[in-house]
């Protein structure tokens, strides 16, 4: 369904029954309509043990996911396809136990519809069971490393050492003591706060000024701001009493990122430079070890500059594997890629043509695209290009030879400089 019509279908349903949604202006409307449309079609909504999905339960249903990421670019729960509601509490599969929802590490987000109700139309108990196991489902798909908020993924550990510091403070026997009891559990602690967070913003905010000032960071929103699209204002929560102060800027980093772009410049170090390579060697007047050596001190450059920057946002975490990726990866790459520009074109005035007499040659067998060849290497009378053999060396032959002794007379080179001023044999034919 298009936007603009499942906004007319839906608005006003969410008007009566979504507070969070009511509260908004007309553009966040349509922005938060845009995203529950997204979501309604391409997550299933099953009904369990014979509980019935209408079409009001799946957009409540999913009108409460997006409450908790309205504040976050991604706002889908990557690999979560599946939310279960049963009709009351139900039994874990494993151990039997009795639980209005769970939250699995991936595909399904169970709940229990008879509370799921009756914490949406109670919020001043400060309890959402789908606000809570969502936000299990936000943190699990930064652990599980695919895909999810960079800014909520850079973030959430920050914020865990916060609300552990703030909690320390709290005497023992407060309301908060369960938060201390469960001071090593992330999981536990962001899904009890968020419901805080949200139907009880004004007491998280008196009480945990510090956790909640950083959560509206971390979530990029505060639920106290209803008049202003929940919009979170630094300068303002700043003026709390708290005592961990709200940084400029969240500093990115891809500690939970199971892959990178930059990784895949070892792959194309091991694959396609080779394969770029050897149709370019040939023309290129450089000795291979002295590609090696280049490679090598390039490698350890590079691997010392960029080991602290890579590791501070979690890419690469030991310097070896930095330097491993630059030898096999970023240096490969690199040298393909000036060799190639090197080859592109030659300077101006650098083409110099000479002749080279031919007094010997030598055969070897090779066998190349399965069939059978006899490479022949030239020795010329000067010595020219002795050093390097593959310029010497010639696979085949475009026309008969002039001379039964000789075999050819010689070869004429025409050579020039690249773009980067390295000699490349730009032709070469036989006299």
């Amino acid at each position: 369904m298009a936007d603009k019509l499942f906004f007319d279908t839906w608005s006003a349903f969410l008007d009566n029954y979504h507070l969070y949604y009511r509260n908004l202006s007309h553009k966040a409307k349509l922005r938060f309509i845009k995203r529950v449309n997204s979501i309604y079609h391409n997550v299933d909504i099953i009904g369990k043990e014979g509980l019935e999905i209408t079409e009001d339960i799946k957009v409540l249903v999913i009108a409460n996911l997006v409450q908790l990421t309205f504040g976050l670019k991604e706002y889908w729960l990557y690999g979560y396809e599946y939310i279960h509601l049963h009709p009351a509490a139900f039994a874990l599969p494993k151990s039997g136990e009795l639980v209005k929802g769970s939250t699995y590490n991936t595909k399904i987000i169970a709940l229990s519809w008879e509370h799921f109700a009756f914490d949406h139309l109670h919020p001043q108990f400060g309890r959402s069971v789908s606000l809570a196991q969502y936000a299990l489902a936000l943190l699990r798909t930064v652990f599980n490393g695919k895909q999810y908020d960079l800014h909520f993924g850079s973030y959430i550990d920050t914020w865990f050492e916060i609300i552990k510091n703030e909690c320390e403070l709290k005497a023992n026997g407060s309301e908060y003591q369960r938060f201390n009891e469960n001071s090593e559990d992330l999981s536990y602690v962001f899904s009890q706060c968020v419901e805080l967070f949200f139907e009880r913003p004004e007491i998280l905010k008196k009480d945990l000024p510090t956790t909640y000032a950083h959560l509206c960071l971390l979530l990029k929103q505060d639920p106290a701001n209803s008049f202003e699209d929940y919009k979170y204002d630094k300068e303002q929560l700043s003026k709390l009493k708290i005592i961990s102060k709200l940084p400029k800027q969240v500093p990115i980093h891809f500690k939970y990122k199971s892959w990178h772009w930059l990784y895949n410049f070892s792959f194309f170090g091991l694959t396609l430079c080779p394969l770029v390579m050897f149709f370019q060697l040939d023309k290129l007047l450089i000795h291979v070890s002295d590609l090696f050596l280049f490679a090598s001190v390039c490698s350890l450059i590079f691997s010392l500059l960029l080991y602290k920057p890579l590791k501070s946002i979690g890419i690469f975490d030991q310097y070896w594997v930095v330097f491993l990726n630059c030898f096999l990866g970023y240096v490969p790459c690199l040298i393909t890629f000036l060799i190639t520009l090197n080859n592109f074109g030659s300077l101006p005035g650098t083409a110099q043509k000479n002749k080279h007499e031919i007094i010997t040659y030598y055969l070897s067998e090779s066998y190349l695209n399965r069939e059978r060849s006899n490479p022949v290497t030239f020795i010329l009378r000067d010595d020219y290009l002795m050093d390097y053999p593959n310029a010497r060396t010639f696979e085949s032959f475009d026309k008969t030879p002039v001379n039964k002794h000789n075999f050819f007379n010689g070869i004429e080179y025409d050579m020039r400089k690249g773009l980067l001023g390295i000699p490349i044999i730009y032709s070469r034919e036989f006299y």
